[in-house]
């Protein structure tokens, strides 16, 4: 008897989940501690034999619910035991965190499971909620707010309760006022039941007092001298509440006026959360070797073979890893309980993510974490090994665009029609002129992305309800799977968190927006881009010199390319 009753006793409600409502209170791999399902058919039947001699409330529901649920289910007496069990939990704050919320949950759900038959045990219940809810002061604190989420979910209260209901909160929120999180849920429970029971405008005063709390709230904690960021974070909520509010209703009460002054005093403290950051660095990694083995893997060589090299300096990123690597990082460190903001050069919020809690995080989040590592990752290569071998290769050739349009045109990877342009973007690279080179080449990879999508019968347009169609943009482009299939995960991984994505350089982006200023056009993440776009046509073009030369014998002849530089 002990064994069963430890087995019954063991599992985790889940009062939402109707069809397993039991779930492992352990797992561990492929080991999890015992479940309902666990029970064979005396087991439960002894369970139910049990029932009338259980006087502890929690207990006896339990052990009524598992024997009828995953037992006999046309035992209503059972039914009947687990609800009244359920319901004598008092609506004491320490027994309802404990047991009740879950408990009373599952008793409503099982009565209104039982249709015309359970309607009436609903309807008592949820009269001795209301007139609690009613009775207590903001002592009980979020405790009334999980009360009226029953009620709202067992959807058996009038009108007119609905509406004392909806004052009550009102009244609970002004009392509360010093607690902005409270008075916040309290604010938002008015509004719910103003909005069962019609009253539409009182509904959107309690959406425009919760905007009101976040301001509050801003301005304690700027008073307390607390961090620029977290001010600025209840701001923008307090925006995006008022927002939300109904334009009609906004210009009545001259809320957009108040939107505009929020905004700007948004911009102003984002401005002061760049000044409060300071810069933390690492203790200095040598590069100095990198630096001399990448020039002498260009130096002394003849042009192409040298452009070659330089294309072929650093491997791609391998996606596969590189999201493997992070999950695991993510999973062993702190940082993924805390949420992350991050800023641009000119204040705006670019990107946001909430705390991530316990558990595996999910792929946006690595995907997200892949990118600001890539970052990193690209600084080091283009400072110790791209840009060494550059110089050396801009020292020892000159190239001009007749060369580089030759291997444009033999190159697989550039469409036709295009290899001009591409011939010309890899000129002002070679030339040192990056502002250029990703002007021209980065709207360039839109093309050959489109095309070679294109070419494998892969649709790429929008078409509006008119039938009207527009091309998508790189984004879309590869966040379709088949960018992935097609081109390979290694290099759509470069080009979104090179090109697409906020929290990496976001090259095509700014630059298709006008964004793109004057050190982001010099920086790491340009040239990185150019040299991309240098490896995508080069090697490419290289691997099919060498299989016709292989063919026709002829691999100590001179190209016609090698010639013309």
């Amino acid at each position: 008897m002990l064994d069963v009753l430890a087995k019954a006793a063991s599992p985790m409600l889940v009062p939402d989940n109707w069809t397993d409502p039991y779930v492992p209170a352990m797992q561990i791999g492929n080991r999890r501690s015992a479940v309902p399902d666990d029970l064979s058919e005396p087991e439960l039947e002894l369970l139910a034999r049990l029932v009338p001699l259980i006087e502890e409330p929690v207990l006896k529901a339990r052990v009524a619910d598992i024997a009828w649920a995953y037992g006999d289910r046309r035992n209503m007496g059972l039914l009947s035991a687990a609800v009244n069990a359920y319901r004598s939990v008092p609506l004491e704050r320490d027994a309802w965190l404990r047991a009740g919320r879950d408990g009373w949950r599952r008793a409503i759900e099982l009565s209104l499971r039982r249709g015309n038959a359970g309607r009436q045990t609903v309807m008592e219940m949820t009269t001795e909620l209301a007139e609690f809810l009613l009775a207590k002061d903001g002592s009980a604190g979020f405790m009334l707010t999980q009360i009226s989420d029953l009620l709202r979910d067992a959807r058996s209260v009038d009108q007119a309760g609905a509406r004392d209901l909806a004052n009550r909160f009102v009244s609970l929120a002004a009392a509360v006022a010093g607690n902005h999180r409270l008075r916040r849920a309290y604010e938002r429970h008015a509004c719910t039941w103003f909005s069962r029971a019609g009253e539409t405008d009182l509904a959107n005063e309690c959406i425009e007092r919760v905007g009101q709390t976040y301001l509050d709230e801003a301005d304690e904690r700027l008073a307390q001298d607390r961090p620029a960021l977290v001010v600025g974070t209840f701001i923008e909520k307090a925006i995006a509440t008022i927002r939300g509010l109904p334009r009609k209703y906004r210009s009545a009460r001259g809320l957009d006026g108040r939107l505009r002054q929020l905004r700007d005093r948004l911009a102003d403290i984002r401005e002061l959360s760049l000044e409060e950051m300071m810069l933390i660095q690492s203790d200095p990694i040598d590069i100095s070797q990198y630096v001399e083995d990448a020039r002498k893997v260009v130096s002394g060589k003849e042009a192409l073979e040298a452009l070659v090299s330089l294309a072929g300096i650093v491997p791609l990123i391998d996606a596969t890893k590189a999201m493997a690597d992070e999950r695991k990082r993510m999973q062993g460190s702190l940082s993924g309980l805390f949420g992350i903001s991050t800023l641009s050069a000119d204040a705006r919020k670019v990107a946001a993510r909430a705390g991530l809690g316990v558990g595996q995080p999910p792929d946006e989040a690595v995907f997200a974490e892949v990118v600001r590592s890539f970052t990193l990752r690209i600084d080091l290569q283009v400072k110790a090994l791209i840009y060494p071998a550059l110089e050396v290769l801009m020292l020892e050739h000159r190239f001009n665009t007749g060369f580089l349009t030759g291997i444009c045109y033999e190159s697989p990877v550039v469409p036709a029609g295009h290899a001009g342009l591409w011939a010309r973007g890899l000129w002002h690279g070679l030339s040192g002129d990056f502002p250029s080179a990703i002007s021209v080449l980065v709207p360039q990879v839109e093309q050959m992305v489109r095309g070679y999508l294109k070419a494998h019968g892969i649709f790429t347009l929008f078409v509006d309800e008119n039938g009207v169609e527009t091309e998508k943009g790189l984004n879309t482009l590869l966040e379709m799977p088949e960018s992935s299939q097609l081109l390979g995960p290694d290099l759509t991984l470069e080009l979104r968190a090179l090109l697409c994505e906020q929290l990496g350089p976001n090259l095509r982006n700014d630059l298709a927006h006008g964004l793109l200023n004057d050190p982001q056009s010099w920086s790491v993440g340009a040239v990185y881009a150019w040299w991309l776009c240098l490896r995508l046509v080069v090697l490419p073009y290289y691997g099919m010199l060498m299989e016709a030369q292989a063919e026709n014998g002829s691999a100590g002849e001179t190209t016609d390319v090698e010639r013309s530089s």
